[in-house]
């Protein structure tokens, strides 16, 4: 009814039960020890194990203290959100199957205690190495020292341990597609790295903060950020494992929010697409750079958990000979998985902005600051300039207006901005026609 409350029945399709299919049937009994569960694409897969695998033993969670909470309370609170509700009612004893295991990947030995290692060891059956620090994370370290501890050598303390796993069947890894931006093909197989990942490590445990943050530039030059340069080093320590880990490498594309399950369009992460998306409904993001013709490469994070999921069934129980023909024949021993939206449905940015804007109307919100405005430029001369005019002189002016009042008068701030864009208009202009005499010249 319109105007009625919506629950979360409203989202659900089918709740009846429907036969078990050969990944329930493979997770049945298995222990899954989990890294970085309490993030982003970590709560949709715990959500969708327990739901869709209800008949799996455990699953270990490793999760660090952080603001305050210890980890018990942090998943505590993790499941108290409605995004949970829809496996709660599949699922209501989904609390006896979760144990949470005190750790931190930024420490050696991913910060596990002996006594915790020695009460699981025997149990898990399969890895999935999620935890990963991004360039939004807050840390007293330098972004260099911070990301190779926790993405780089996590995965290679992690490994280490897995061999006191003696029942492991699969170690499934999460990296990103852009660990290779030098290769205009990127096939399912292992690229070389320039530096060795040992050296790296050894790098940041020994120099201060100060000679990193130096170095950083030069090490990531080939690479988008850190993080992506991390993630190359952390393939190149999985592939250095060999044959003896049963290893599953997924490589994903800019992670949205949900497609289907366990609801429609759930996120919980602004430090993405999604928060540019809002920004720009808002009237605060309006101008970004790069080429509006590349694909945008974004994924549905519902999607990337299924895979997540398929890609450790592959390796507990269904292992094929199978030969990808575009994969150039060399040995390869561990299952590697491009995730992106290229192949078969591409999108690129500028087609994104539009799909964006057209339905910008129906889910507007009332409280943006100014209207919604979408510009890609891949000239970085223009895109400082515009972004001077349309980001930074109304921020300057509303909080000099704000200053001066004391206190946030919102109906205020759109008059004020409504006399900037006017002042910007005849600015931009003016700059436009220079520009073109500038380029005719």
């Amino acid at each position: 009814m319109e105007g009625g409350d919506i629950f979360i029945q409203d989202f659900i399709n089918d709740l009846q039960e429907s036969p078990e299919s050969q990944i329930q049937k493979c997770f049945r009994g298995s222990s899954i020890l989990i890294t970085g569960g309490t993030g982003f694409v970590g709560k949709v897969l715990i959500e969708k194990l327990l739901r869709s695998c209800r008949d799996l033993n455990t699953i270990y969670l490793v999760v660090r203290p952080l603001n305050g909470q210890n980890p018990n309370e942090r998943v505590k609170e993790m499941f108290t959100s409605p995004f949970f509700d829809r496996m709660k009612m599949e699922n209501p004893t989904y609390r006896s199957q979760v144990v949470v295991v005190k750790g931190d990947c930024f420490q050696p030995n991913i910060g596990l205690d002996e006594a915790d290692l020695s009460r699981i060891e025997s149990k898990i059956n399969a890895v999935i190495h999620l935890a990963a620090a991004t360039t939004s994370d807050n840390h007293p370290y330098c972004m260099l020292h911070m990301a190779i501890c926790t993405n780089v050598r996590a995965t290679r303390d992690l490994i280490i341990l897995t061999k006191r796993f003696k029942n492991l069947k699969a170690f499934v890894y999460l990296s990103s597609v852009f660990t290779n931006p030098s290769v205009l093909d990127v096939y399912e197989q292992f690229y070389n790295s320039p530096i060795a990942a040992s050296t790296i490590i050894q790098m940041v445990e020994t120099l201060p903060d100060y000679i990193l943050n130096r170095v950083t530039s030069g090490l990531v030059s080939e690479w988008p950020d850190v993080i992506t340069f991390t993630k190359a080093l952390s393939e190149q320590i999985i592939q250095s494992a060999g044959p003896e880990l049963p290893a599953c490498i997924i490589r994903s594309g800019f992670v949205l929010g949900t497609a289907n399950e366990p609801i429609a369009g759930w996120t919980n992460d602004l430090n993405n697409l999604t928060g540019c998306a809002l920004g720009s409904g808002l009237g605060l993001v309006r101008v970004f750079h790069g080429s509006s013709s590349v694909n945008a490469e974004i994924v549905p994070v519902d999607m990337l958990v299924n895979l997540l999921v398929v890609g450790c069934w592959e390796l507990i129980g269904n292992r094929t000979e199978f030969v990808n023909e575009e994969v150039p024949k060399d040995t390869v021993n561990t299952l590697i998985y491009n995730y992106a939206s290229s192949n078969y449905k591409p999108c690129s940015w500028n087609q994104l902005g539009e799909k964006f804007f057209k339905n910008e109307k129906n889910v507007s919100s009332s409280n943006f600051l100014w209207m919604p405005f979408y510009y890609v430029t891949d000239s970085i001369f223009i895109y400082w300039i515009m972004t001077f005019y349309l980001h930074t002189v109304p921020a300057k002016v509303v909080d000099l207006f704000i200053w001066f009042m004391g206190k946030e008068s919102r109906q205020v701030i759109q008059i004020v901005c409504f006399l900037i864009f006017i002042h910007i208009s005849f600015a931009l202009i003016l700059d436009y026609i220079l520009l073109e005499y500038i380029f005719f010249l």
